[in-house]
């Protein structure tokens, strides 16, 4: 058992990993333009790249369960920050294409170990409240994705080039990893005792209706919020030609309403209802973004305010399941977390990006509004299907 005053360091860590994480995560967006721009590559192989960051986060997920339980969850945790950081440095020493997709698929599996750590950790020191904290906790990654422009900005504005973004992040990083080494972590015994005792597969979850409509809505959404974030800047630079700090302003102004999302959320949710919540957000996301597209240029500010209600659909789709399923659902979470992050890479990242080649950057970036009217398609089935067997109410 944790004492109440390693518990609150643990806290700490966890926001400040949090914090980190969304920095270092949100960076995607930023660099696009200039790693199209230093290799000479289409949107197409920009998409590839970018999309080996959300690769190496699946891989992580698969590994990482079962490391924490091997080898334990502070073991795991320092591997993925050492990982991270060796890979920042190797990206300084790269000129080739296939190279860089190589580096960046090992810096997605290190910020993936780093970010499965921090949530079994979060699960481990959130004792009361669960719901509220891990709201709270979410709040701090888009606090950290409006620092990422600003962050990436001034390393820029000195001079440097774009992978010194990454070689100056080994030093907010390396203090996730002192901290890691100098606190005492929680055993985690009853986890592999119920592991060994059920073992569950994604196979076997699947056969539940209820679980194949939660993954195709992560995998909806997945496509949608990734898919916003990492094409924004481009858009705004090459369709309305905005300089990089005006892309910059509204690249930062979508994680502080991102931000304000998270936190409305966890203000009106229990008010409004889950499912309820979730459908008005998507359809919110599916108007701003189409404002933004097709409405003139000062509509940019709508992209922004696509964040508002991008930010609620994750955290509460999560709780919705929390509400649903009182067996398996470490492998739902699992399953769905899997099939997020398949959207980001084939959604978000490649289709986007193969789209963008063959129709324009306009109608390719337009694509995410077919993502946002099937996640909310999808939920008007699941909340009929939950009402027809009496199993949930979306209000």
């Amino acid at each position: 058992m944790l004492n109440n005053v390693n518990r609150k360091k643990l806290i700490i860590l966890v926001f400040f990993m949090m914090f980190i994480f969304g920095i270092i995560a949100n960076l995607r967006g930023q660099i696009g333009p200039l790693i199209q721009q230093d290799y000479q590559i289409n949107h197409s192989k920009l998409g590839l790249v970018l999309g080996c960051l959300s690769i190496g986060g699946i891989i992580a997920n698969f590994l990482s369960g079962i490391s924490i339980q091997r080898f334990s969850l502070k073991k795991v945790l320092i591997a993925g920050t050492l990982l991270s950081i060796l890979s920042f440095i190797w990206l300084n020493y790269i000129s080739q294409y296939y190279l860089l997709i190589i580096v960046i698929l090992t810096i997605g599996i290190g910020l993936g170990i780093i970010n499965i750590s921090m949530n079994t950790l979060a699960s481990e020191v959130f004792t009361r409240n669960k719901g509220k904290m891990m709201n709270r906790l979410h709040l701090f990654f888009g606090i950290g994705g409006v620092i990422t422009p600003i962050y990436a900005n001034a390393i820029l504005g000195l001079g440097f080039e774009w992978e010194m973004i990454y070689t100056f992040s080994i030093i907010l990083v390396s203090a996730i990893l002192i901290f890691t080494m100098y606190s005492k972590f929680p055993k985690a015994d009853t986890v592999s005792e119920n592991t060994k005792k059920e073992d569950i597969s994604f196979r076997g979850v699947l056969k539940d209706a209820r679980v194949r409509v939660f993954a195709l809505m992560f995998l909806a959404n997945g496509g949608g919020e990734l898919g916003v974030v990492t094409w924004l800047v481009l858009y705004l630079k090459e369709i309305q030609g905005r300089s990089e700090v005006e892309a910059g302003f509204y690249f930062s102004l979508f994680f502080i309403l991102f931000s304000t999302g998270r936190f409305l959320a966890s203000v009106i949710v229990e008010r409004v209802g889950y499912l309820r919540l979730v459908l008005i957000s998507a359809i919110g996301s599916l108007i701003s973004v189409l404002l933004g597209i097709f409405g003139p240029d000062s509509f940019a500010i709508f992209f922004s305010i696509s964040g508002l209600f991008i930010a609620t659909h994750f955290p509460t789709m999560q709780a919705t399941m929390f509400e649903i399923f009182d067996k398996n659902l470490p492998t739902i979470i699992g399953l769905t977390m899997t099939t997020g992050s398949i959207g980001a890479i084939l959604l978000g990242n490649l289709f986007i990006g193969f789209c963008n080649d063959l129709f324009g950057i306009r109608l390719g970036y337009g694509v995410v509004i077919s993502y946002f009217l099937l996640l909310a398609g999808l939920i008007i089935y699941l909340n009929k299907y939950l009402d027809r067997y009496r199993l949930f109410k979306m209000d």
